[in-house]
Order: C-alpha cells, then sequence, then structure tokens
C-alpha cells in the first residue's frame, strides 16, 4: 500500500489491543441504546457520525484508484460493518444472546479457513487449529457459565454465523487493498459505502428511525461513543492490524473480547466473576498464543 508504513510488530498489537479493549465495552453503550433505537438506527448514526469525522480529518474529494480497488473498498465496508451489525442484530432477535456470542466468536476460525482458500500466504496450520479450539472452548466457559441450555433457532443461529462469515470476508478482502490511498482516506471510503448502503434501507422496514430520541443527551453521548471510537478509530485501527499482521492473525486477537467483555461486567455491572469464567479466560488466553505464535 502506497503511503501506508508498516508500523512495528509490538504497535500493531498494541493497537490491536486497544481496538478489542473498546470492542469489549460496546455492548453496554448498544444495550443502552436498544431501550430507545432500532438495531439498523443505530448502526446508521453511528457510521454517520464516524464519516463525519472522517471527512473531517481529510476533507478533500478523493478520486476513483481504479474499478478494482473501489470495488474492493465498498465490499469492505458492506461485509465489514453494514452485513455484519445487521446480521448480528438480526441473530440478536430470533435466537438467544448467549448463543449468537458463540457463533459470531467463530469469525476468527471461519478467517483462517476464507484465507487458507482464497489467498496464497495464509493456510490453515495445525497451531492455529488447536490455537482455534481452546479460544472456542473458553468463548463457551465465559458465556455459559456452567449453566448451558442448548436452545436451537435455526434462523437465529444461521443468521449468527452468517454475521462471523462476513466479517472472515471483510478481513480477506481488506487486506489484499492496495493503493496510495492513506490508512484514513481508506476508512473514509469504507464509511462512505457503509452509510449509503445504510441510506437506503432506511427507506425500507429493516432501519427504523426514531430521531426524536437523540435530543436526550444520554442517548447523544452513547451514539457519539459508539461513532467516534466502535466505528471510527477502531475501523481504522483494525484495518492497520489487518494490514500488518494479516488477516488470521489479526482477528485470533478478537477471541480476546470475552474475557475482558466479562472484566467490564465485573467492574461497571458488579457481575459475578466465577471459576467457569476464569478458567474460559485462561483457555482463551492460551489458545491467542498458541495461534499468534503460527508460522
Amino acid at each position: 500500500m502506497g503511503t501506508l508504513k508498516a508500523c512495528g510488530r509490538l504497535t500493531s498489537y498494541g493497537l490491536a489491543a486497544a481496538v478489542t479493549l473498546i470492542w469489549s465495552v460496546t455492548f453496554v453503550s448498544t444495550k443502552f441504546l436498544l431501550e430507545y433505537l432500532s438495531p439498523g438506527e443505530i448502526l446508521l448514526y453511528r457510521v454517520a457520525v464516524a464519516y463525519a469525522v472522517f471527512v473531517a480529518v481529510s476533507p478533500r474529494p478523493l478520486p476513483m484508484r481504479g474499478l478494482r480497488t473501489e470495488g474492493r473498498i465498498a465490499a469492505a465496508g458492506l461485509l465489514g460493518i453494514t452485513v455484519y451489525f445487521l446480521c448480528e442484530n438480526t441473530a440478536l432477535s430470533f435466537s438467544t444472546a448467549s448463543n449468537v456470542a458463540l457463533l459470531c466468536s467463530t469469525a476468527p476460525l471461519l478467517t483462517g479457513v476464507v484465507s487458507h482458500f482464497f489467498t496464497s500466504n495464509e493456510k490453515i496450520s495445525r497451531r492455529f487449529i488447536a490455537g482455534s479450539v481452546f479460544c472456542l472452548i473458553g468463548i463457551f466457559f465465559i458465556i455459559f457459565n456452567g449453566h448451558f441450555v442448548l436452545k436451537l433457532n435455526p434462523i437465529g443461529d444461521m443468521t449468527a454465523l452468517l454475521a462471523a462469515l462476513s466479517f472472515a470476508g471483510f478481513s480477506v478482502v481488506i487486506r489484499d487493498v492496495k493503493s496510495d490511498y492513506t490508512p484514513v482516506q481508506i476508512t473514509r471510503k469504507m464509511l462512505f459505502y457503509t452509510l449509503a448502503s445504510l441510506l437506503l434501507l432506511a427507506l425500507t422496514p429493516v432501519v427504523r428511525l426514531h430521531p426524536a430520541q437523540l435530543m436526550r443527551p444520554s442517548v447523544a453521548a452513547n451514539v457519539l461513543f459508539l461513532g467516534l471510537f466502535a466505528s471510527g478509530f477502531c475501523t481504522w485501527g483494525w484495518n492497520i492490524v489487518i494490514w500488518n499482521l494479516g488477516a488470521v492473525k489479526a482477528n485470533n486477537l478478537i477471541y480476546l473480547t470475552p474475557p475482558l467483555t466479562m472484566l467490564f461486567a465485573a467492574l461497571i455491572l458488579d457481575e459475578k466473576i466465577t471459576l467457569f469464567a476464569i478458567s474460559g479466560g485462561l483457555l482463551i488466553l492460551a489458545g491467542v498464543y498458541i495461534s499468534q505464535k503460527m508460522r
């Protein structure tokens, strides 16, 4: 990528840690907003805020760099933001939160599968499979916390898997974007195509709007948080992490989100950390370590 200068490995992991840290606390903010706004509406507002910030940072018009590059950036925005979040929110309306969280956590594993078949330099290894198994078992321990009740819902569960698959597709697509755009400009273009798709969906029942709720200070504050950090900083930061570490290694770090969420739930919501949750966190840490050592 022309103007992208790869930062050091340590800096990449530091940026990844910051992104996963923010992602792990956005659940509390989104859960609050769902009392006032529809799922699609929350996504529309947060993307609009993020896009406005990136236009302010890089205001000059961006010329097209060829249909191939433009198509990849558009596909990355649609897969990684529009499709992923709409599928995840739809799954939550049909299936249990535990099922959806567990199935969406297969995104790193699916990234490895997609990369294996569609790239030449990120193939599945035994170490990757072993690390993924450790992580998935750990996530299972944290989510179900010793109270496992199997409640299958074909529509909800398949939609959750589709969300995970769309994020895997995004990771492979954005990894191979090659142009002389800066990371800020590429993220701005991604958000533009995402916003355009959501504005079209706003003409349908998929995105129901309740703009009057934005007059509530608490609602506006949470929308700004999600827009500035979850959709703005995190989209930009995760793109850089993927460009420097590769799609597979980068997405394996997403496994760290459940134990971080568990920690913040204990600190903010006074939720109890059980032996099952601690065991799950340790398994995830072991799995991420094993996966990051893959060649």
